[in-house]
């Protein structure tokens, strides 16, 4: 009998822990107050890769696998953001990984599962992070997204619109990194957000590179993932709030994803997410292979716990110049040491100072009675630092806190005036070929922009429009390499600045 008993703990005890682990990325185990970039998720890295929806044939699967657990299944373990390849593989749209066309999962029993979950969870988020084949098109995301194909469900309604979304937290004119709280999209049932690495020019199906920002994703041992260059912006635009931090390693020279490393990898989930976002200035969400191995605690706890942390985030503003980026913050810990706060160290990562740019965010973990010092060569802030102490916790809270930078007197020979600057272009260098334009002018400007080569060649037009309030343009330079000069107009305010394509 007492064997039983004990038996029957045991197994009580079991199932109450795979419930929390279930669970772990609910919105009823979240702050819903919080906004969707105050969430870090879990991502499943080629969540389609797998044995269950993918299955190998006679030869094999050339590239190898990257999650031992179908996509339904993963939902069911909690995750609710995901990498897919989607592809166009004659006239049959199909997900996969790598060229060969072997090991693919039915797009419409992809689109089939996602329906169903939405339709029957209603109080999740279900995040996409889409690489699509050069022939896919929008027009195959259509097919996908709005059920345009024989057995495939029309779940369009469900998919997040940045642009049209309005709420308390996000009101008209918001501009593009101002999002709603989890529990405004659960209300509006805008709850799949989609990303993609191509640029569509779509509100639904927005451009990862343009909205989001990555660390380098490839390492062959699980020690560079751990690397200084691992904590570096790559793909994307540096300040965006939503980041990306890819933590997996494969075998070279094809970087096939491998279990004992993904084990090893994923046992430090927590300790890369806190790590990265003290260095990127940024919540992070973490990529894994292989989520559901670990050689310690598992990966969803150990995010469910980063989401636990309180957060403490705002914006850094020039009240000179509203729309100005402020860029290459350092901030460093001190202690309080007999009333005065003593420097403990620079925020850096072997060596390397953190930079933050426009916004920043840090973790206020609990007991951490260290303040937060900023400083920049040009600009004296305000408040100068921010005692973690006054906010630390574990309750999921968010503390907004925004910074005024303002510029430092001239009058001392070495501190230069920085001049203002009427339009922000980013990412400088570009790696893909897409710059982001953005202005904030209270009253309709012209904006003019072309671009010239080093020897003063007109090379192209940019754009020529009149733009008011805070906003973006995107634009693609459609394959140009080397250095460039962009020149024009917003207004009667001049702009000038040298840009690389890469």
């Amino acid at each position: 009998m007492k064997n039983l008993l004990t038996l029957k703990t045991i197994t009580f005890i079991i199932v109450l822990g795979n419930l929390q682990f279930v669970l772990a990325q609910d919105a009823n185990h979240m702050n819903k107050q919080r906004r969707y970039d105050e969430i870090s998720w879990l991502i499943t890295h080629n969540a389609n890769n797998n044995d269950i929806d993918a299955p190998q044939g006679f030869f094999g699967c050339l590239g190898g696998r990257n999650q031992s657990k179908g996509i339904k299944a993963q939902l069911q373990s909690g995750v609710r953001s995901f990498m897919v390849d989607i592809h166009r593989v004659n006239g049959e749209l199909r997900l996969k990984h790598g060229s060969p066309n072997m090991c693919m999962m039915d797009a419409k029993d992809f689109n089939n599962i996602m329906e169903e979950w939405l339709r029957n969870h209603p109080l999740d988020i279900i995040t996409l992070h889409i690489q699509t084949g050069a022939n896919l098109g929008i027009s195959g995301l259509d097919d996908i997204f709005y059920g345009r194909r024989t057995g495939y469900k029309n779940i369009s309604n469900y998919i997040y619109n940045h642009s049209t979304f309005v709420s308390a937290s996000r009101p008209a004119n918001s501009g593009s990194d101002t999002y709603p709280t989890i529990q405004e999209m659960i209300t509006k049932n805008k709850r799949l957000v989609i990303f993609t690495e191509t640029n569509y020019n779509s509100n639904l199906y927005r451009y990862e590179f343009s909205h989001t920002v990555q660390n380098p994703y490839r390492a062959s041992q699980v020690s560079q993932l751990w690397d200084t260059n691992k904590f570096i912006a790559d793909r994307g635009v540096d300040h965006k709030t939503i980041l990306t931090v890819n933590h997996f390693a494969g075998d070279a020279p094809t970087y096939n994803a491998d279990k004992n490393k993904s084990k090893d990898a994923n046992k430090d989930v927590s300790k890369k997410a806190v790590t990265a976002w003290f260095q990127f200035g940024h919540r992070p969400s973490i990529a894994v292979d292989y989520y559901s191995l670990s050689n310690s605690n598992g990966t969803i706890p150990q995010i469910n716990e980063v989401n636990t942390f309180n957060e403490v985030r705002g914006k850094f503003t020039d009240p000179s110049n509203t729309s100005k980026h402020i860029r290459d913050v350092n901030v460093y810990l001190a202690e309080l040491v007999n009333g005065q706060w003593k420097k403990v160290k620079n925020v850096a990562y072997n060596g390397v100072r953190a930079k933050w740019h426009l916004f920043y965010s840090f973790p206020a973990r609990p007991n951490d009675n260290r303040a937060l010092f900023f400083e920049h060569p040009n600009y004296n802030f305000s408040p100068r630092f921010i005692k973690i102490g006054d906010y630390d916790g574990a309750q999921s809270k968010t503390f907004t806190i925004n910074i005024t930078a303002n510029q430092k007197s001239a009058s001392r020979s070495f501190v230069q005036t920085t001049k203002l600057d009427p339009l922000a272009v980013y990412p400088n260098p570009s790696t893909n070929g897409t710059l982001t334009f953005k202005y904030n002018t209270e009253k309709p400007k012209t904006l003019i922009l072309d671009l010239y080569d080093l020897n003063g060649q007109h090379i192209k037009n940019v754009t020529h429009k009149t733009v008011t309030g805070e906003n973006e343009l995107q634009w693609n330079s459609n394959g140009l390499k080397g250095i460039f000069i962009l020149k024009g107009k917003l207004g009667k305010e001049t702009i000038s600045k040298k840009i690389l394509f890469r």
